[in-house]
């Protein structure tokens, strides 16, 4: 025998109200993408790692992140110099084949990130 239980809309009140501001708080929490940063350092080519320790996540807004690598004061142990290559590693150049890591990391990681902003937000541990 199948039971059943209709609830209104109306019955959900607070609840209900509660839903963005909650969803808020989860993304704002789960945007700090701390396995998309681990995937990225996974999957960065290593040389001197100074490319995989600039990998970092940036967050120019409240509901906002940037996967990130090179710059930021990073410098190269062999060269002295600020990590300047993060473009023509990930993206290639004429000499060099691509090598995506910052794209692998967010296509491995994003499905994962939005289910956890919905779990945290409906208050449902992982």
């Amino acid at each position: 025998m199948k039971v059943t239980k209709t609830i209104r809309l109306e019955d959900l009140g607070l609840e209900l109200a509660l839903i963005p501001q909650s969803l808020e708080e989860a993304a704002d929490l789960c945007l700090q993408l701390p396995r998309m940063v681990t995937f990225a350092k996974a999957f960065c080519p290593v040389q001197t790692g100074a490319l995989k320790d600039s990998v970092r996540v940036e967050r120019p807004g409240a509901l906002s992140a940037r996967l990130m690598a090179g710059g930021g004061d990073h410098i190269n142990p062999l060269t002295g110099r600020e990590v300047d290559y993060a473009r023509h590693v990930h993206d290639g150049t004429s000499h060099v084949p691509a090598r995506p890591f910052l794209l692998q990391a967010v296509l491995a990681e994003k499905h994962a990130t939005g289910r956890e902003i919905l779990h945290r937000a409906a208050g449902v541990s992982l």
